[in-house]
């Protein structure tokens, strides 16, 4: 009698529970752009292993911006091969910044991207919208991560 009271009730309880929803797919992508900030989920890889991981690097670059510097827009972050071999990787996070004068400006901030745990060393950073484009212009630079024990 017992079991049958048993198998009853793992019934009872099998009817109220919901169906589950498959798992979503883990990221893939390094991509982060500005309306991804509004997800309840992150869709790329980094933010999903750490949540503070696009806080942090906003942090870094903008305690390295040059003195008078006012405002960070975030734009886009992007981790993409630098080498043909794609062996290297390079971090690139755009932004608009307004120079000490107030004009607003589009800013790159770049450097060393370590996919296995997105780490982004020592950056380099300036106005333009990408390390690599021919207006750019260098104008600051970023200390790599701190080392945490």
């Amino acid at each position: 009698m017992k079991w049958r009271i048993a198998v009853a009730a793992l019934m009872l309880a099998g009817c109220g529970k919901q169906a589950d929803s498959p798992p979503s797919a883990p990221p893939t992508s390094y991509l982060i752009r500005k309306a991804d900030l509004y997800r309840t989920e992150p869709g790329d890889i980094c933010r999903t292993r750490d949540s503070t991981f696009l806080q942090n690097l906003i942090l870094r670059i903008s305690a390295a911006l040059p003195p008078g510097s006012t405002g960070f827009d975030f734009e886009d972050f992007d981790a993409r091969a630098v080498a043909d071999d794609g062996k290297g990787m390079e971090a690139v996070l755009r932004f608009r910044s307004s120079a000490p004068d107030g004009h607003a400006q589009m800013m790159y901030a770049a450097g060393p991207f370590d996919p296995a745990t997105c780490t982004v060393g020592p950056m380099t950073g300036g106005i333009g919208t990408d390390p690599h484009a021919a207006a750019a212009m260098q104008t600051f630079s970023v200390d790599g991560p701190k080392a945490t024990s």
